[in-house]
């Protein structure tokens, strides 16, 4: 049975101790799956420089393998390394992350492979929670679809993860219910103004 971490809550903080940080990390460099809170849904998360691993989070959610899925990072100047720098981006992902957004853009030559679209597109958040940002800092990003059968609701809890994706995850990290709930939204920046996307061609579900 998949193990469950519990995330201690300090007001709007979590700490996760030395050994907890090991046990993700050994699980992501193994090519595992890891379940994770967000400010929206709960993520899924694998290593996106292990194609392997971007493999088996497909096969985990049933996703179509052309619907391409988002990493979250750390802060912008990550966004920036993995997606290309523009006006129009830089000025949204000032104004409105860390936030419920995923941001797609042109991808640059450091982004992985294994989760840029056909149209050369990157996606990419900054969940305005803690967990996922302390994740990228100590490990690297991770991708954030929503820990959910392709088709099915997006979970608020670590709990309904589960049920959903039972023993098919190494671990999951549960930090209570998440905040917002529902999805980010997906806004591809890769044209003269921003636009909003359908669900399917932003990483989610």
């Amino acid at each position: 049975m998949a193990s469950t971490i519990e995330a201690q809550s300090l007001g709007t903080k979590y700490v996760l101790d030395a050994a907890a940080m090991d046990r993700i990390r050994g699980v992501l460099r193994a090519g595992g799956l890891l379940v994770y809170p967000t400010d929206t849904a709960y993520g899924l998360g694998a290593d996106p420089f292990q194609p392997a691993a971007v493999e088996r989070l497909y096969e985990v959610k049933g996703r179509p393998r052309d619907e391409p899925v988002s990493i979250a990072v750390a802060d912008l100047a990550e966004v920036f390394h993995f997606g290309e720098r523009t006006p129009l981006a830089e000025a949204f992902c000032a104004k409105n992350l860390p936030g419920p957004f995923t941001v797609v853009l042109r991808a640059t030559r450091h982004a992985p492979r294994s989760i840029v679209s056909k149209g050369d597109g990157i996606a990419v958040r900054i969940p305005n929670h803690p967990i996922p940002r302390l994740l990228a800092k100590a490990y690297g990003p991770v991708t954030a679809t929503s820990a959910n059968r392709h088709g099915q609701p997006s979970p608020e809890t670590c709990a309904a993860a589960r049920e959903q994706l039972g023993d098919r995850v190494g671990l999951y990290l549960d930090g209570g219910p998440t905040s917002l709930g529902g999805e980010s939204t997906v806004v591809d920046l890769t044209g003269p103004r921003p636009k909003i996307l359908p669900p399917r061609c932003g990483g989610r579900g």
